[in-house]
């Protein structure tokens, strides 16, 4: 018997060793199927090999918070005691609304119980626009539980959700009592979106309109302004069966043509062409048609198509290729003698548009040299105003335009300015620089400037700031330390701030704000 069973044991096998599924080139493609923030927070932190498999280079090891965060994660750093002491108000407001883009609910509740704020009704109606944009409907539940309210009755909320095509937020916010109109409706047609447009009507509030019911209970300019939203939004199809629904004897052809000039669909021309032969234009062709065109990313081929039909061209056109930055509508037009308005000139200016600037001066465009400047400084546009200075000669003179820059403080406009002739303020830069909580501002002023580094002020400023990086420089250098220091820091609402002045033994206040 005892041989049978040692007979027996010598039988049975051991159990077969598990496969290994984890080999580097299995857990690439499990990661292919992960979100980045995923990827960083759960699949690096399996093992050492996975961590170095994934290193921590910019793309594989930054969590983005606009993105959708793993729970176990966020609540790990944002629910932890003292999680949130490094943030300043400012800071904090901004991670709400990261949180709330990002679209986990989950995450957001935490958020808004770790940072310790009472929002306003604005920054409440901030954050529910935010996640409506988004299309996140958990979010926009989560918000409206808190009794978080909006602007306008939550019409806005409703607005934008339906231009983007998010049916589930709709629903959310008007089953919670956010006001219908028929404005959502032609946001929705402006987004391409006919079937949500005809759930909105369905649950129009006097007198719901069907599928296949008609249009005119809306009346005859409500209608026009629906024709016109699906011009520009929707293809052929939608835009036909809306226009049979709207039953209009008459209507004018105008805003459907400058709507389909303009519109994003990819076979405007079908459309275009359908609407010639509907409502007929005629001899009375509309500059604004070809405007509308000039603004579209293939603009020049349309325009191209457009002038070939007979229909005129103007200085709005023109604009509208300068505010878009279509270089080649813009030669276009040029060669055939139409030019932009100075406005729309400025414009290219404040943005940057130096390709722009550059096809208008080479067909002979006057360019004001010293407007070119200022709107370089105000929108931080260091290229355009090097090339404004060195390529027409600009004066950097002008004394607003000096405030401007030192309002702005981008270091590197200041320093070409500088670099040019241009005299700047010192003890302006440098309180500017520390309002802002920019320490290579602030050394820059003193360094270069002359900027008198003693200044209670300048502390001051660096302590709303919520900067310890720069209060410790100035410390360093002799600036003032005393109780008002600290109650401005209290302001900025940056808990490890105010506990690194103690620890460096910052007079403290008889009375501390609330």
């Amino acid at each position: 018997m005892d041989q049978n069973i040692e007979e027996a044991s010598e039988v049975v096998d051991p159990a077969p060793p598990l496969p290994n599924v984890w080999l580097p080139e299995l857990v690439e493609r499990y990661a292919a199927c992960l979100h980045q923030n995923e990827v960083v927070v759960t699949l690096r932190c399996v093992d050492k090999a996975t961590a170095e498999q994934f290193p921590g280079c910019q793309q594989s090891a930054t969590v983005r918070l606009s993105q959708p965060v793993p729970p176990h994660a966020y609540a790990e750093r944002c629910a932890a005691p003292g999680a949130m002491r490094d943030l300043t108000l400012a800071r904090r407001q901004q991670l709400l609304r990261l949180t709330a883009s990002s679209g986990v609910a989950a995450n957001l509740e935490v958020a808004l119980d770790a940072v310790g704020l009472v929002l306003d009704p604005d920054q409440q109606s901030q954050l529910r626009y935010i996640a409506a944009a988004s299309g996140h409907a958990d979010v926009t539940q989560s918000l409206l539980r808190r009794g978080f309210k909006a602007a306008g009755g939550g019409r806005e909320d409703v607005c934008v959700a339906a231009g983007a095509g998010h049916q589930a937020v709709c629903e959310v916010l008007l089953s919670s009592g956010a006001e219908w109109g028929i404005v959502q409706v032609a946001s929705t047609l402006r987004g391409g979106h006919p079937e949500l447009a005809d759930w909105l009507l369905l649950r129009r509030p006097q007198e719901p309109i069907g599928t296949r019911d008609s249009l005119a209970p809306l009346g005859e300019r409500t209608c026009r302004e629906l024709l016109e939203a699906a011009a520009g939004g929707c293809d052929l199809a939608a835009l036909q069966s809306l226009h049979a629904r709207c039953e209009l004897s008459e209507i004018e052809s105008m805003g459907v043509l400058n709507a389909v000039a303009g519109s994003h669909i990819l076979n405007w021309k079908g459309k275009f062409l359908w609407a010639e032969q509907v409502f007929r234009p005629g001899s009375h062709r509309s500059y604004s048609v070809c405007e509308r065109a000039a603004g579209c990313p293939d603009g020049e081929a349309r325009l191209a198509w457009l002038l070939e039909k007979g229909y005129p061209a103007s200085s709005t056109a023109a604009d509208a290729a300068v505010r878009a930055g279509n270089v080649g509508v813009l030669e276009l037009l040029l060669r055939r003698g139409v030019r932009p308005e100075r406005l729309a000139v400025s414009r290219a200016m404040e943005k940057g548009r130096i390709e722009v600037l550059e096809k208008l001066r080479e067909h002979g465009c006057p360019l004001d040299a010293a407007g070119l400047v200022w709107a370089a400084v105000g929108g931080g546009q260091l290229p355009v105003l090097a090339w404004a200075v060195e390529e027409l000669g600009a004066s950097v003179q002008n004394p607003d335009m000096r405030k401007d820059a030192i309002q702005l403080c981008d270091l590197e406009v200041l320093k070409l300015l500088r670099q040019h002739g241009c005299p700047l303020d010192g003890n302006a830069v440098a309180l500017r620089a520390a309002e802002l909580g920019r320490l290579p501002g602030v050394q820059w002023a003193v360094e270069e400037l002359g900027a008198r580094v003693r200044k209670l002020d300048l502390m001051h400023s660096a302590a709303r700031s919520g900067s310890v990086e720069l209060m410790a420089w100035l410390r360093q250098r002799g600036c003032a330390w005393v109780a008002s220091v600290l109650t401005q820091a209290a302001g900025a609402g940056c808990e490890a701030t105010l506990e690194w002045m103690a620890e460096q033994g910052c007079p403290m206040p008889v009375r501390l704000p609330k």
